[in-house]
């Protein structure tokens, strides 16, 4: 006579199987499902110019959220649609010297320094003499965009050249890839 297996263990072992296969699946999915939602989250790039000197340099790599809004001081990634670079539509690295509804302006007297809503700007990473430089502005930030420059502003092709234009010099939001949040030298 053949043994037959008792109805009580088949399907166990069956359930058993199901379970060892869904904890694999899990095992696999899990870490691709991370990965993804980080890589939709941050970026990383590379800077290109020496505009952003001393804080980046040409040849750094930089991390940056894609989720945040910018604040006055951060760092952020833009398309240069104004052509700044010289070539449209060139990824640029900036700083955010001015917010919507700032009012960006240039200069104090004696020491070049901005003025942002009627006070000087503290700008420890500039390190120009007038790191206002020496053209004269004054423009309000708009709704939806910042202003931004960068720190090495003798180099930096910024919101300053677009002064004259429609939008000021105002760089829409839209326009922003990212807020920088890390960085180590290339």
């Amino acid at each position: 006579m053949t043994p037959v297996a008792s109805p009580a263990r088949r399907p166990a072992a069956a359930e058993s199987r199901k379970r060892s296969t869904l904890v694999w699946i899990a095992a696999v999915l899990a870490p691709v499902a991370g990965a993804l939602l980080i890589a939709a989250a941050f970026g990383v790039a590379t800077v290109r110019n020496d505009s952003m000197s001393p804080t980046l340099h040409s040849g750094d790599t930089v991390v940056f959220d894609r989720w945040s809004t910018p604040v006055r001081g951060d760092v952020v990634l833009l398309v240069d649609r104004e052509g700044w670079s010289g070539t449209a539509d060139t990824l640029l690295v900036k700083r955010v010297v001015g917010v919507a509804g700032d009012v960006v302006a240039c200069c104090e007297a004696g020491s070049g320094r901005l003025l942002v809503n009627g006070g000087p700007l503290d700008e420890p990473y500039a390190t120009e003499e007038r790191p206002g430089g020496d053209i004269p502005f004054r423009v309000t930030v708009p709704e939806g965009a910042v202003w931004v420059m960068g720190d090495n502003r003798a180099e930096s092709a910024d919101s300053r050249l677009s002064v004259s234009g429609p939008g000021r010099g105002a760089v829409a939001l839209e326009a922003l890839r990212g807020t920088v949040r890390l960085w180590w030298g290339g």
